[in-house]
């Protein structure tokens, strides 16, 4: 799972900071940790992690939506709200590493069943719904379920690429290229150098390329 980060802190600003405040904080931040700005740290990879920690920051607090969502995530850790515990957590773990099993050797309906039994056990745990999300579709059942579940994935972890990249995969599938190039996009916003999301929109522009090219005899 994503190492959870303070965007406030990140930001140095306070959680009542307006959208001004905000603009200005990443203003500063992204002109000074900039990689080109930082060519000795930009080779060890200090510079662009920073830098992406910003951008995470900047993107996640100046929408409304995201804002409000990441506001009642720290609150519910201030309030001791956490991923799960005790041994419904361990046996949830246990479960959904069957569940990968299951899905790494393609018996999808199998991982579905395992996928199914880790939310139950574990309901505050994103990748859980991640994984559904995308076995649900290879096991060919209702888009519209597995995106349900990518979705409280979303919410439950808004700043981490991969849920936006799994989105995008089920939209692909489905044959949805619109919507699935959306996820890709959004899955770059997090993650700039996202290599999958690339390579993701790269065959979706060949795809549609090939289409038109049958259509008009290209």
């Amino acid at each position: 799972m994503a190492e959870f980060k303070d965007y406030y802190v990140i930001l140095g600003i306070s959680r009542s900071a307006g959208d001004q405040d905000i603009k200005q904080a990443y203003r500063r931040l992204a002109i000074r940790l900039h990689p080109d700005k930082n060519p000795s740290e930009s080779k060890l990879g200090f510079a662009s992690s920073q830098f992406q920690d910003v951008n995470e920051a900047y993107h996640t607090l100046v929408d409304r939506r995201k804002r409000e969502a990441y506001n009642k995530l720290l609150m519910d850790r201030q309030s001791g709200v956490t991923d799960g515990h005790g041994h419904e957590a361990n046996q949830a773990e246990m479960v959904y590493r069957q569940g990968v099993k299951a899905y790494n050797e393609q018996n999808f309906k199998r991982s579905v069943e395992y996928f199914k039994a880790a939310v139950r056990l574990n309901p505050k745990k994103a990748s859980y719904y991640d994984r559904l999300g995308i076995a649900l579709v290879k096991a060919g059942g209702p888009v519209d379920e597995a995106r349900a579940q990518c979705e409280k994935a979303q919410q439950l972890e808004m700043y981490n690429p991969e849920h936006y990249l799994s989105m995008g995969i089920i939209y692909q599938l489905a044959g949805q290229h619109d919507k699935a190039k959306e996820q890709f996009k959004e899955a770059l916003k997090w993650d700039p150098n996202n290599v999958t999301a690339k390579q993701r929109l790269e065959q979706i522009a060949k795809e549609k390329k090939g289409f038109f090219g049958k259509m008009f005899g290209g």
